[in-house]
């Protein structure tokens, strides 16, 4: 409505108003009517200059609105009014930019129909005391904004006077939500998350492997070394079970080792072979790590006795010694399937199993070569035990060949070693003796 038409409205109202009041003018004389005429002049100026003031007042009024509408629309963050009960009023071109022009209802629309159905939940629980009490309080939530997509947004307020929506009306108090698109923080921050999960399955990997060195250090059983550092293992994979088999060094025989927690017996492990053997046997001659995650099934699962294992997926880690394995460390049925990360971290542990399966081997050998050294020595120091040597020069007589002793005596040589040493002697004659002493034997013996 013009200004004009506002003072005509005025001047009609005003002309009703005195014609209903009473005459005076009868009763008045000429400097009554001249005082009364000099006044009513004065009000009129005053009047006027009052309305030249509302009318410069208004223009302001009218300017400062156009700026805040201009600056509520064009403003580079999204601005949405609600209502008490969080019905949208009236939302700015950022806010629309931000939804990706979805189609908003032309009135009742709720806010909270815009957010996931979580997180709607969640808004309408919270928002009467957020509405109340906005100052200081954040609200985090995903924004839809095209079909199955959303942004992650933070929510922020401040309440006020409704007034953009000017209808002359008393303005009605409402709450003015910012809305700022936080997609891009909070997948950093979930790229953060995830790297600090990372770290830390690293650290307990490392704390584990430092836990089975350890074990090596302590070792005195191999056996239960090796199913100690494998069920360390079989947690960190997460695999339900597992069990280590090894070669003899003829590579012929086989031992299997089986944790007391798996509850896997010699007859499961062997129906296990069945389905596994020839994948085991690759890794073997391979000598690296592999994993299968999805193994035929032999649908007989549901026939299965309690406490039988169906492999669903299995890992293979080689015990590798002098680039030949001796012996395999398997882990079968990991909740999820096994990835190149387990099979790191396998080869790790495997390692450290082939070390202490080396250590064993060594101790064993060690403890065989002393064993026989100890029996050589017995051996020989029993057959030192029964020879008394002949040592030193001894003088003997270049004609009759008797030796002299050590108290100068002369004895025949046989009398000389029979006092001297453990030796029995037997007599006979030698032939030329014989020719020599006894001449007539010749023809005896011929």
């Amino acid at each position: 409505m013009s200004l004009d038409n506002n003072m005509d409205k005025l001047r009609k109202k005003a002309a009703i108003l005195f014609s209903k009041m009473p005459k005076i003018t009868d009763e008045m004389d000429r400097q009554d009517i001249q005082k009364l005429f000099e006044e009513l002049q004065i009000h009129q100026i005053e009047i006027e200059i009052q309305n030249e003031e509302l009318i410069r007042i208004q223009k302001d009024l009218e300017i400062n609105r156009h700026k805040y509408v201009q600056l509520f629309e064009q403003a580079p963050i999204s601005y949405v009014l609600l209502d008490p009960v969080g019905i949208i009023k009236q939302f700015n071109s950022a806010f629309m930019k931000l939804i990706d022009g979805m189609v908003l209802k032309q009135s009742g629309q709720a806010f909270a129909d815009l957010l996931e159905k979580s997180d709607a939940d969640a808004f309408r629980a919270r928002y009467k005391a957020f509405f109340k009490s906005p100052q200081g309080k954040q609200i985090e939530a995903r924004l839809k904004f095209k079909k199955h997509q959303s942004l992650d947004v933070l929510i922020e307020a401040c309440q006020q006077q409704s007034s953009l929506n000017t209808d002359h009306k008393r303005p009605t108090e409402a709450l003015l939500v910012t809305i700022t698109d936080i997609t891009d923080l909070q997948h950093a921050k979930r790229q953060s998350q995830k790297a600090l999960n990372v770290m830390q399955k690293r650290e307990s990997e490392i704390s584990s492997l430092l836990e089975a060195a350890r074990l090596i250090i302590e070792q005195e059983n191999f056996p239960r070394t090796a199913l100690s550092i494998m069920e360390i293992c079989s947690r960190v994979v997460e695999s339900k079970f597992g069990y280590i088999t090894l070669r003899a060094e003829d590579g012929k025989e086989e031992r299997v080792l089986f944790s007391e927690f798996d509850n896997v017996s010699n007859r499961e492990y062997k129906k296990l072979q069945k389905q596994i053997v020839s994948l085991e046997e690759e890794t073997s001659q391979s000598i690296q790590a592999d994993y299968v995650n999805h193994l035929p099934s032999s649908g007989n699962e549901n026939s299965l006795p309690p406490g039988q294992v169906c492999p669903r997926n299995v890992l293979f880690a080689p015990l590798v010694v002098n680039n030949e394995a001796v012996g395999m460390m398997s882990f079968i049925n990991k909740r999820s399937n096994f990835t190149d990360t387990d099979i790191r971290i396998a080869e790790g542990f495997s390692e450290l199993v082939a070390i202490a399966f080396r250590n064993a081997r060594l101790k064993d050998r060690r403890e065989t070569a002393e064993k026989e050294k100890v029996k050589l020595i017995n051996e020989l120091t029993d057959a030192l035990a029964n020879v008394k040597k002949l040592s030193g020069l001894l003088p003997i007589c270049s004609h009759c060949k008797k030796i002299r002793d050590d108290k100068g005596y002369w004895n025949q040589v046989d009398v000389y070693i029979q006092e001297n040493s453990e030796a029995d002697l037997s007599h006979g004659i030698c032939p030329d003796c014989i020719k020599k002493y006894y001449p007539d034997m010749d023809s005896y013996e011929g």
